[in-house]
């Protein structure tokens, strides 16, 4: 397995993101991500309703010769009752930019960590189970949209899944 470096080194050859953040010899996060034709990626989504937004960012932990892939999401809304100020911030969510929020600061910040060469249907679980199962994350369920078929899809959710998976095959094809 690459150290840290070499693993940098692909991630920022094949131009993933703005900028790689390194921030421990094992952890790496993945700053104003891009798309493939180097576009910024949408990161940010937003309630119609209730003006809940999630932010969401993606990196990288090489611990014990194993790769996870990270994804770091941000929620944040109007309920200025409750915030979490940079001070505040523990261990891994450090790396993570939580500080991008449309209007406010962030209520809530969540990881999911999932092996890097997990299967389509074990990243969906894994961020049905680390994320979607959060209680103050509900408001997900009620972002319905429906589809030019008929059928009404939780698109906040269907977003968050599809950027995932193409970050996630993104970073497996540089690091090939």
């Amino acid at each position: 397995m690459p150290q840290i470096e070499q693993i940098k080194s692909k991630l920022e050859q094949a131009q993933l993101a703005g900028f790689l953040y390194q921030h421990s010899p094992e952890l790496l996060v993945l700053q104003e991500p891009l798309n493939d034709d180097a576009s910024m990626l949408n990161v940010f989504v937003q309630h119609e309703l209730s003006a809940d937004q999630i932010g969401l960012q993606f990196g990288l932990r090489c611990r014990d010769q194993q790769l996870s892939f990270l994804i770091g999401v941000t929620h944040s809304n109007q309920d200025r009752s409750y915030e979490i100020g940079a001070g505040n911030l523990k261990a891994e969510q450090k790396a993570f930019n939580l500080m991008y929020a449309f209007y406010n600061y962030p209520k809530g910040f969540y990881l999911v960590d999932v092996p890097l060469n997990a299967t389509t249907a074990e990243l969906h679980q894994a961020i049905e189970t680390q994320l979607f199962s959060q209680e103050k994350l509900d408001f997900l369920n009620t972002a319905i949209k429906t589809n030019p078929m008929g059928t009404q899809v939780t698109w906040m959710k269907a977003h968050i899944l599809q950027q995932a998976l193409e970050m996630k095959v993104r970073i497996q094809t540089a690091l090939l």
